[in-house]
């Protein structure tokens, strides 16, 4: 069923918004479609949170002139969890945005790469979530990197952010959803999402009035208690030995 109002219903049904007509794409849907069944019944893979060895590697790639740093960290969390508006909060904070701390440090302050930033995703079914960084930089650079994420990882974790830091982090992160939501690609693309979990738009509303209700001290304690920096994995890829560095 298709029809142009915008939060919906679930139940089987498509909501249509924004510059879609609803005729062109129950008939796109027909003809892509038709009748189809899928042979084999559907049983939904999920990943449960699993605890694991915390590891610091280095991998040789000889003669590239860029080295790649990455940190990651599993939570046990989905995107029902009380603390999940609060840490998509804490991550843009910590390294969302160009002006996070640690892309401010590591690239704005520190010159040391190219280009930074951290990501929390956590699934709708399971509970592994996972927040990391991901940096690019010159092979003699890397380790400069690494120390700048891990200070700045526990200085967030112990002090928290202010509140100035979250009241500007959430204005930017209001304007980033309507504009997601302004663009015809990415509202389909959350339109058939929102449907596959049985959601309508409603659930993006009430995220952003959660986001909207975070005080400085909620977040600050959410990313405290998902994010310990013992527990954070590193993997960095460069040129090292030509570098002299990590040797």
């Amino acid at each position: 069923k298709f029809h142009s109002d915008f939060y919906g219903a679930s139940n089987g049904e498509l909501t249509v918004v924004g510059q879609f007509d609803p005729a062109a794409v129950k008939a796109a849907a027909e003809k892509l479609f038709g009748n189809w069944k899928s042979p084999a019944s559907f049983q939904r893979i999920t990943t449960p949170y699993t605890k694991v060895q915390p590891v610091n590697q280095k991998i040789e790639t000889p003669d590239k002139q860029n080295a790649t740093f990455t940190a990651a960290l599993t939570l046990p969390l989905n995107d029902t969890d009380p603390d999940y508006p609060a840490m998509v909060v804490a991550n843009y904070l910590f390294g969302g945005s160009l002006t996070g701390r640690a892309p401010d440090r590591i690239r704005n302050r520190e010159g040391l790469s190219y280009g930074v930033n951290s990501s929390f995703n956590a699934p709708t079914v399971g509970n592994s979530a996972r927040f990391g960084l991901t940096a690019i930089s010159n092979p003699q650079n890397a380790p400069k990197v690494e120390t700048a994420f891990k200070e700045e990882l526990a200085k967030a974790v112990a002090d928290g952010f202010t509140a100035q830091e979250v009241a500007e982090a959430k204005k930017s992160i209001h304007d980033q959803r309507i504009v997601g939501r302004s663009q015809d690609a990415a509202l389909a693309q959350t339109l058939a999402l929102r449907e596959e979990f049985g959601r309508t738009m409603k659930w993006d509303e009430d995220m952003d009035a959660k986001i909207e209700a975070l005080t400085a001290e909620q977040v600050s304690a959410a990313f405290r208690k998902h994010v310990d920096p013992a527990a954070v994995s590193i993997v960095k890829a460069g040129d090292f030995s030509s570098a002299k560095v990590y040797q």
